[in-house]
């Protein structure tokens, strides 16, 4: 008896004959090559998204549109306010927050860390593999992903950058897929403070 067990591809590859794609199949990503460029897509627990990731057309393939599907409402305008409320009591120093679900209710954890003006770093726990939305703060500057949070922000996962704390509180949204990027507005993932500019929307 063959008691083989056949475990799905880390990664695989598509191409988009239509606009309906099959499951996902593979364990990490899957790479769709469409009428309209190429696109990476995975999926988790409480998350699946597609992203785009070069855009070019591709004669004889359908033309796709990326999406983000999650499991959950959007999180409560008061747990970002207390986000930014927690971000300006740690000033001078950055702060880190995670967001992870729990019996379909959003729960906000800030993690054991190592914090300073520039920088945060966490240490790592139970929570962290639970995660699926991480924010961090800069207490002065815009809310830009830096070069550091680019190299720093390879998981899957929602990310999010708080900052301007005291003068105007801005704020940028993206899905990280294992080192590639999709900024998205933040009114798709959270209920918004009035007094928050979501700077998402605006030109990478």
């Amino acid at each position: 008896m063959n008691n083989t067990i056949t475990l799905p591809p880390l990664v695989q590859y598509l191409t988009a004959q239509s606009d309906k794609l099959p499951p996902i199949q593979a364990q990490m990503v899957e790479y769709v090559i469409a009428g309209n460029g190429v696109f990476k897509r995975g999926k988790r627990v409480g998350l699946e998204v597609m992203i785009p990731i070069a855009e070019c057309p591709i004669g004889g393939l359908a033309p796709i549109q990326p999406y983000l599907h999650l499991d959950y409402p959007k999180v409560p305008e008061q747990l970002f306010t207390e986000m930014l409320v927690r971000s300006q009591e740690a000033y001078p120093n950055e702060i880190l927050f995670y967001l992870y679900g729990l019996n379909g209710q959003w729960q906000l954890d800030i993690p054991a860390q190592t914090a300073t003006p520039t920088s945060v770093q966490p240490v790592l726990g139970a929570s962290y593999h639970n995660t699926l939305i991480e924010v961090h703060s800069h207490p002065t500057l815009s809310a830009d992903f830096s070069s550091t949070d680019d190299a720093d922000e390879t998981g899957f996962r929602i990310f999010g950058v708080l900052g301007t704390l005291f003068s105007q509180p801005t704020f940028r949204l993206r899905v990280g897929l294992y080192g590639d990027f999709w900024h998205i507005p933040a009114h798709w993932i959270f209920q918004m403070p009035q007094l928050i500019l979501d700077r998402t929307t605006e030109k990478q």
